[in-house]
């Protein structure tokens, strides 16, 4: 009897954890299932008015650069409105989905067509943005982001470019004193 203790104790133990572990891979799921229909409905089906129900009241964008005193589906609203303006065909490609815990990473690459960026013939260009963005869920909406995008890339793409630094002027050589 004293030999099937410990072992009636690891399979308790054993079928706890794959218990709680199974509820917390449900809600990584369903993390992201949201943020997956996030970027298709909102940004790729161009439907603005479910942005309500993906982004949560007190949402907040900690990405470098958003502005500070705008918050909840509103402030989403006017980003998604600023880029579709901007590129009209703009597409977003899930590249890579990370869920753990209350996060999820996105992996994305969006593509669409710039009309400040010209080829050769002057004809806006096709150009390529590729980022992440890292969302906070919380009761299934989102509550917080933090993105980063290749802007360097995406200014290349625009015509821009990198030049070496110019060297100071050296400094002219102290009279010598006859």
């Amino acid at each position: 009897m004293n030999r099937l203790a410990p072992l009636l104790m690891l399979t308790l133990l054993t079928g706890c954890a794959t218990t709680s572990g199974a509820r917390n891979l449900t809600a990584e799921e369903e993390n992201k299932r949201l943020a997956r229909g996030f970027i298709e409905e909102i940004y790729n089906q161009r439907q603005l008015d479910r942005i309500p129900v993906y982004v949560a009241q007190d949402f907040v964008d900690l990405s470098p650069g958003a502005p500070s005193d705008a918050k909840g589906p509103e402030l989403v609203r006017k980003q998604a409105e600023a880029s579709l303006q901007a590129m009209p065909d703009l597409r977003f490609e899930l590249q890579h989905l990370v869920a753990e815990g209350d996060l999820v990473l996105l992996h994305w690459k969006a593509t669409g067509t710039d009309a400040q960026a010209l080829d050769e013939a002057g004809a806006p260009k096709q150009v390529t943005l590729q980022g992440h963005s890292l969302l906070r869920m919380r009761e299934g909406r989102i509550v917080e982001s933090w993105d980063i995008v290749d802007q360097l890339g995406f200014l290349l793409q625009r015509g821009f470019k990198l030049l070496p630094p110019v060297p100071a002027p050296s400094a002219p050589a102290p009279p010598t004193g006859s």
